[in-house]
Formats: C-alpha cells, sequence, structure tokens
C-alpha cells in the first residue's frame, strides 16, 4: 500500500508524533510512505521520504492508495486538491476536540468561525479518524456517522534513551530527597498546571520538574513566585524527547482542562511511572481508577490527596503498563489503522 501524510510540518510535537509512529509501523509491515509538509521548521527524524508542499499546488491523489491528513490545513488542502475521480481514499485524523481547542489558543470568535470551517472542509475527506469514544459522541453531532471511526494513538518509544550526563545531574540535583512530581506538556491554558503549582504549598518535601514551552510559561512563573513555592518548581523548558526524563519522575502528572487523547500519558505508561491526572472524560476513558489516580478539576484538596495516592500506590504504575500493552501497543495501533485504510 501507497500512502501519502500530510502535515504542517516536521516539528516534533503533537499529530506529527503521531505520525511518525504511524509511519514507523506502516513501514515495518512494508508500505510505501511519503510524508508532505508545509513548514520548514527543526524537525524531528522521520522514517521515510519527505518533501515540502504549498497550498496551490497539488501532489498526484492517484499515486497513492491512500491521503491521510493532520490538522487544518493538511485538511483544506485535501479540500482543494483532491480529485472528482479520486482512487486514493482520503482520510483525516482530527486530534483534538476542535471548538474548545481554538477557544483555548485563541477565543470564542475565532473558534466558532474556524471551526466551522473546519468541519465543512471535512466533507470531502472519505473517513475520519477520531481518538476515544468520547470524541466520536461529540462529532456524531457534527459529521456524518458513517464516516467516523474510532482509533486509538500509541506511543512507540525506546527507553534506553538516556539523558545527558548534565541533564542526569541537573534534575538530580534539582530533586535531591524530595519526591519529585513531573510535567512534560506545552504550556498554556488548556493543560491545568496552574492546579499543580497551587497544591505544593500543601505538600510537604515535593518539587515539581516541567518540560515544556508555550504562552503560559511567564504566568506560571509569577504563580510559583506567588505561592511561595519557586524554589521548589524548576521549568526546563522546550526539550526534545522529553519522555527520557520519565524515569526521574517519582509522580507524572497531567491535570488538563481538555485533551484530544493524552500521548504523555502512554509515554508514562511505558516507563511504569505513578500517574495522577484530572478526572476529565477521555482520561476516563483511557484508564481506570485502579491504574492512575484521578483528581477534581480545581479542586486542590483532590489533587493533594491524588498525589499522596499515588505516591502510595505503586501497582497503579504496573496496572496502567498492563492496559497500555493491551489497547494501546503498535501492533493494535497497526492493526486499527489498517482496517480504517482498508475500508
Amino acid at each position: 500500500m501507497k500512502i501519502a501524510y500530510l502535515v504542517p510540518s516536521l516539528i516534533n510535537r503533537g499529530p506529527v508524533i503521531v505520525v511518525r509512529d504511524l509511519i514507523n509501523v506502516m513501514t515495518a509491515y512494508g508500505h510505501q510512505c511519503t510524508i508532505y509538509y508545509f513548514d520548514e521548521l527543526e524537525h524531528t527524524n522521520i522514517n521515510c521520504p519527505t518533501e515540502r508542499i504549498c497550498m496551490r499546488n497539488s501532489i498526484n491523489f492517484n499515486d497513492f492508495d491512500v491521503v491521510h491528513s493532520h490538522g487544518i490545513r493538511s485538511d483544506f488542502y485535501v479540500f482543494l486538491h483532491k480529485p472528482l475521480a479520486c482512487r486514493a481514499v482520503c482520510i483525516s485524523t482530527v486530534h483534538s476536540f476542535i471548538f474548545e481547542d481554538l477557544a483555548s489558543q485563541y477565543n470564542k470568535l475565532v473558534s466558532f468561525i474556524v471551526g466551522k470551517f473546519w468541519i465543512q472542509i471535512l466533507s470531502r475527506h472519505d473517513k475520519i479518524a477520531v481518538l476515544t469514544k468520547k470524541a466520536l459522541e461529540y462529532y456524531k453531532k457534527k459529521l456524518p456517522e458513517n464516516k467516523l471511526k474510532v482509533v486509538y494513538n500509541t506511543r512507540i518509544i525506546n527507553t534506553n534513551k538516556k539523558l545527558s550526563l548534565e541533564d542526569r545531574e541537573h534534575v538530580l540535583n534539582f530533586k535531591g530527597n524530595s519526591v519529585c512530581l513531573g510535567i512534560n506538556a506545552m504550556l498554556s491554558p488548556i493543560k491545568g498546571i496552574e492546579q499543580v503549582i497551587k497544591s505544593l504549598s500543601l505538600l510537604e518535601n515535593v518539587k515539581l520538574w516541567i518540560v515544556g514551552d508555550g504562552k503560559s510559561m511567564s504566568a506560571l512563573q509569577m504563580l510559583s513566585d506567588e505561592c511561595g513555592v519557586r524554589s521548589r518548581v524548576h521549568f526546563a523548558g522546550y526539550k526534545e524527547e522529553a519522555f527520557r526524563y520519565l524515569e526521574y519522575y517519582d509522580v507524572f502528572l497531567m491535570p488538563s482542562r481538555c485533551e484530544g487523547f493524552g500521548l504523555t500519558l502512554l509515554e508514562a505508561a511505558c516507563y511504569k511511572v505513578p500517574t495522577v491526572c484530572s478526572n476529565i472524560p477521555v482520561f476516563k476513558e483511557l484508564f481506570s481508577s485502579d491504574e492512575v489516580s484521578f483528581f477534581e478539576l480545581d479542586k486542590i484538596e483532590s489533587l493533594v490527596k491524588a498525589i499522596g495516592h499515588a505516591i502510595g500506590n505503586k501497582n497503579l504504575a504496573s496496572n496502567m503498563n498492563k492496559k497500555y500493552v493491551k489497547c494501546y501497543s503498535p501492533d493494535s495501533f497497526y492493526r486499527n489503522y489498517l482496517s480504517t485504510y482498508a475500508g
């Protein structure tokens, strides 16, 4: 099978991580993959041929069995250029709850206008993959149900990859004899990181290591000052392959207000790190209370209790890893997308 993947850029974030994992499993089974992208940014290595494109020029859709787009620009490209007689199956993966995500990044007006536009341009796709059953219920109200299919993500990571000696010493020196909480995320309001900073004043001998950057960086730093916990919070900034920090965390946290999926949850499962996450529907679909420790959004006492539960129940991490192997493995990911491609 010949497959074309369309992405905004090759930068190592969000949907591109999913596409990279998808290419790895597809090429491992002998499928021919090519990735097309718009923006020339610093990027991760991709295990297939890559080619930069622009919106005004079309690839030859009929050279492929599948054209698989990710993101609004890539979806619009398919809307513009898909031939009337197209032999390729055109698929989009929608990685988020579009309207909520746009409202968080911009504002409600942008969310309404761009969200409506995005839903409209998906009309020319043959199939639309969504990441959870919750997303399926959400998009059934906006898109034809017969085009929708749930495909859970995976994460393919090499747990033998280690931090540099300098980075390792940095995190260990910061951690000392404290319990180290860890967050690997883009720093934006939707990630809910401010809740964890607020909880530190109620937790003894606990520190927080944050890997990631984004528009909330300054606000979170100011908050840590206001809460009197600045010395207990380290902002490491963006790091390539942030999963390498997981082995140094005593507890991993994902306090998000909304998520399309939560790839870093799967990374924590691979490393068997006890995990605390918000009790939003997507997370409760992916894992049970026997596998992660849940807390109620904006209830700091609930978060403190969940952190304590994760620290004292190491079996959570083992159960979480078993769930990953059973439901979110690369093999399951491959088979689910293959059936989507085949019809």
